[in-house]
């Protein structure tokens, strides 16, 4: 028997997957931040092997038995990354082939029929990418556009420091943002995070700002809004500069911002690609993205997914949560 290991290395979480030459998951490992840009090439390399040898073990499989093995990774951002990781994991890959690309082009490849189109990735960061049919690959964003985590934190903190202090209109966020932080108002978070060197998890404001818009708060809507806008921005772009208008291009909403947080974000996303391209398939990742990386790997090995892979891909949630 042979198999192939899908890895996608998030600035989160890393997730491997061992499959069979058919793309069924037989063994998954999971571990913690693999993006070289926080932890160094060691400390990525070394996250990728622990969730690598775990879902060997788990499928009890040899490395030996590995054909291909495709890492998809935050900070795969410019042609000597590759160098820099691929080297790192050289002593422990040997001479099993390894092919390296940015996270971003996931979503495709785990969910559209074909896996090929656009994939807008927004977590922590924001990415979109294109992969074409004939292996063309495009993909920007990584420098930190607005759209991430990290930029939606800074805009809601932004809107309740206004409402505070009269600047701005009034929102219930002014209550729930730092109840979700631990502090009884505004002020006492200002206080402790000017002051008592207060970092906010990253985990803290997302779901209290997703929530308070989902209860009809007009300035968290309005929060949600203004990233749905530039996300569907970085979609709509790409249409137009690879020239997809009126090709029915499937466009790809992946990454735990559209995932994990209610309809809002998804619907204003999907309503504006649709007015730029009413024929534009925007469809919602519902794969993991580990996914994409083992199809991936199975592409390399000239090993063809389309017929079977919506029906074997299903399988991967269970999988990893088993």
């Amino acid at each position: 028997m042979s198999y192939v290991i899908g890895v996608d290395g998030g600035s989160t979480k890393t997730d491997a997957v061992v499959a069979n030459l058919e793309g069924r998951p037989l063994g998954t490992g999971r571990r913690g931040c693999a993006n070289w840009e926080i932890v160094g090439e060691a400390g990525a390399a070394e996250t990728i092997i622990d969730a690598v040898r775990c879902a060997l073990d788990r499928a009890k499989v040899d490395l030996s038995k590995v054909l291909h093995v495709h890492i998809a990774g935050a900070g795969l951002d410019w042609p000597e990354d590759d160098g820099r990781l691929r080297g790192a994991l050289g002593p422990f890959l040997g001479n099993v082939p390894l092919t390296l690309e940015n996270d971003s082009f996931l979503g495709v490849r785990a969910c559209a029929p074909a896996a090929y189109g656009i994939t807008v990735s927004a977590g922590s960061g924001v990415c979109a990418s294109y992969l074409g049919a004939r292996g063309e690959k495009y993909f920007y964003g990584y420098y930190g556009e607005l759209g991430g985590g990290t930029a939606i934190d800074q805009l809601t903190l932004q809107a309740i420091i206004r409402a505070e202090d009269g600047r701005g209109p009034e929102t219930s966020l002014t209550t729930t943002i730092p109840q979700a932080t631990g502090h009884a108002s505004v002020n006492a978070l200002l206080r402790a995070l000017t002051r008592e060197g207060y970092e906010i998890p990253h985990t803290a404001i997302r779901p209290s700002l997703f929530q308070t818009a989902a209860q009809g708060d007009t300035v968290a809507i309005d929060v949600v809004k203004t990233f749905g806008r530039e996300l569907a921005l970085l979609a709509t772009n790409l249409i137009r500069k690879r020239a997809l208008r009126d090709t029915r291009p499937w466009v790809v909403a992946s990454g735990s911002l559209f995932t994990r947080t209610g309809s809002l974000l998804f619907d204003v996303f999907r309503g504006l690609v649709s007015e730029a391209d009413p024929g534009a398939q925007v469809k919602l990742n519902d794969r993991p993205p580990v996914a994409g990386a083992v199809r991936a790997a199975l592409h390399a090995l000239g090993v063809h997914t389309s017929s079977t892979w919506e029906a074997i891909s299903g399988s991967y949630e269970v999988a990893l949560n088993g």
